[in-house]
């Protein structure tokens, strides 16, 4: 079964998610802007990694103008991949577009991804995701991923029953070999979304207060402390939001960790060192707003908040070394 997909954005997640549902057969269209819309529209998206290079031509790339001008067909399915503070006002862009598919999931680090693209697009029927691919946009278009994580977890109560999302999850499935990506739905979408935060929240922290990659953090017996503390603080925190951990949850987080390929650094490094905004206020600073709310301490997360805040507008706008 091919579907008519909607990514919006081609950053690290946006272009390898896809470029394999295109490279599945898929028709895939990136709303994108700028160079990206250029580059795409010309040389499609390229994969590069340690289980082969590939070259995806024939995708569609469009801006939420043109979309809207032309008319376009509704899609099946819409993938919101922007960054968590883009989510919001790339769904108002979007927002005809989203209203017209049959469902539209976010993508975006963090937890609440979903309910920031409902704002922004209203009509649309939003469900949550995420998203377990490590990977770096190299330029536009080009996005060379790190390992072999290749899934994406969705859904929300009452996403099993749903014709759409299980025909997707079925036909993405369907798919082997190294280049395969696989789709999981699930009911409970927010303890899915809390167990990834307790990797994704402490990655992002240490690789930016320390400017180290994994293969450092992970190896330091100081570092691993601050690691371990950091994957408390955010079990504690989804706990108290109703998530369900597994009884191996810490352990599990931790050596997922320690198995990062060693050159790995959080996406908010990469944003860090670029100058860019930050997704700091929807990761450490959200664990720490949601800690005072329910009475559970974070000072790990309330220290990075701390450390990190001067960057989270970015260098170039209003930040430390901004001119």
């Amino acid at each position: 079964m091919s579907l008519r997909i909607l990514v919006i954005g081609a950053g690290a997640i946006g272009g390898y998610v896809g470029g394999l549902l295109a490279r599945a057969g898929h028709e895939v269209t990136f709303g994108v802007r700028g160079r990206a819309l250029e580059v795409i529209a010309r040389d499609g998206i390229s994969l590069l990694g340690p289980r082969g290079d590939w070259r995806i031509a024939g995708v569609q790339a469009l801006d939420s103008a043109s979309w809207a001008e032309d008319a376009q067909a509704p899609f099946d399915l819409a993938l919101s991949c922007v960054k968590l503070y883009d989510a919001e006002s790339a769904a108002r862009q979007w927002r005809g577009a989203l209203a017209a598919s049959g469902a539209v999931v976010s993508l975006q680090n963090g937890i609440d991804g979903a309910e920031r693209i409902a704002r922004g697009a209203p009509e649309a029927r939003v469900f949550a995701g995420l998203a377990y691919i490590a990977g770096r946009l190299e330029a536009p278009g080009v996005v060379r991923y790190l390992s072999s994580m290749s899934s994406i977890t969705l859904g929300g109560p009452g996403a099993t029953a749903q014709p759409l999302l299980t025909a997707f999850a079925d036909a993405v499935n369907a798919t082997s070999g190294a280049d395969a990506l696989q789709v999981r739905l699930v009911e409970d979408i927010r303890s899915a979304q809390w167990a990834k935060f307790t990797v994704l929240a402490t990655n992002a922290a240490l690789t930016c207060l320390s400017r180290q990659p994994a293969g450092v953090v992970y190896c330091d017996p100081d570092l691993l402390a601050l690691a371990k503390a950091s994957i408390a603080e955010v079990m504690a925190v989804g706990v108290a939001e109703g998530a369900v951990f597994a009884p191996t949850q810490a352990h599990d987080a931790l050596a997922l960790l320690q198995g990062f390929p060693p050159e790995l650094y959080a996406s908010m490094h990469h944003d860090l060192v670029a100058g860019r905004p930050l997704e700091l206020d929807g990761i450490s600073g959200l664990l720490g707003q949601l800690g005072r709310k329910h009475g559970v301490k974070t000072p790990f997360h309330d220290t990075a908040y701390a450390c990190l805040k001067p960057w989270r507008n970015g260098s170039g706008a209003g930040g430390p070394g901004a001119a």
